[in-house]
């Protein structure tokens, strides 16, 4: 390994496989760590090794010979995984965490009290760092093809509730950016997309990519948490569904992927160009 190696974590998610790319694009020494590596997709030339951040126990060896890290937020092992940092003279965290620690609370709310632990703790580790709060992700609307599957419908607790999804591209966009230049550091920059609409008119654009319709129902705060509880914390779900009570006014834009970047933030529409393929109804069915 060479002295400038960068480890990119959860390395199976949407954002760091697009981080994971740009690097080697880019010629960088890259390694990459998942709970599961034999899962993750051959890339040539860069080293895929098993590091799990809620046990943090092989750290140490992981990160030898790192520089920087690309780090999913996991608040479980996080202590563990910055002390094996500081030993190993990482000079720079990029830390993916969410827009949810901007409440003026985060430490009592579900859906960003894990988030704010890992930011603590990476702030008060004594390495440079820069914390990512991106916003709605634009492919959470993918959960909509499963009510779909399921019902014929998508189920809306606030079908205007105002949100700015941003592309998953555009995050690893700047996360890339900012662990070649090495700067930004001690920065925490928010991230969302370059328009806030509501999830009815993220529907419409859905809807006319897709040529074909894509029926919604207006459903009560009741109904929606029986349905998000079937697979997530009922805190979570509850907390989740005060965001979308509360947002009933723009998001605010935060400029911040072509501040870094130098160009525009990819549309919704973009996004659901890119991702036709996701919304398959005779695939991917959830069991």
């Amino acid at each position: 390994m060479t002295s400038t190696t960068i480890l990119v974590t959860g390395a199976r998610g949407s954002v760091a496989r697009g981080v994971i790319a740009r690097l080697v694009a880019a010629g960088r020494s890259v390694r990459i760590a998942s709970s599961d590596p034999a899962e993750l997709e051959p890339t040539p030339g860069v080293e895929a090794v098993r590091l799990s951040l809620r046990e943090p126990d092989n750290a140490a060896a992981v990160l030898q010979g790192i520089t920087s890290v690309f780090l999913y937020a996991e608040a479980a092992g996080i202590a563990d995984f910055v002390k094996a940092a500081q030993a190993a003279d990482v000079r720079h965290i990029v830390l993916l965490s969410s827009s949810s620690t901007n409440t003026p609370d985060p430490q009592s709310n579900p859906l960003a009290a894990g988030h704010h632990t890992v930011e603590v703790a990476v702030a008060e580790s004594g390495i440079p760092y820069t914390v990512l709060r991106p916003g709605a992700f634009a492919g959470n609307s993918i959960g909509w093809k499963y009510q779909l599957m399921g019902t014929g419908s998508i189920q809306l607790p606030y079908p205007n509730a105002q949100i700015a999804p941003i592309h998953e591209d555009d995050i690893a966009d700047v996360a890339t950016a900012v662990l070649l230049a090495g700067d930004h550091l001690g920065e925490t920059l928010d991230l969302n997309g370059p328009e806030s609409m509501s999830f009815v008119e993220q529907i419409a654009i859905l809807a006319d990519v897709l040529g074909r319709d894509l029926p919604f129902t207006e459903v009560t705060r009741d109904q929606a948490l029986a349905g998000l509880t079937r697979h997530m914390d009922p805190g979570y779900a509850n907390a989740l569904l005060d965001l979308w009570e509360s947002a009933v006014d723009p998001e605010p834009l935060s400029g911040t992927t072509e501040a870094i970047t130098g160009k525009p933030g990819r549309s919704f529409r973009s996004w659901a160009v890119d991702h036709r393929a996701d919304f398959a109804l005779d695939s991917g069915r959830r069991g």
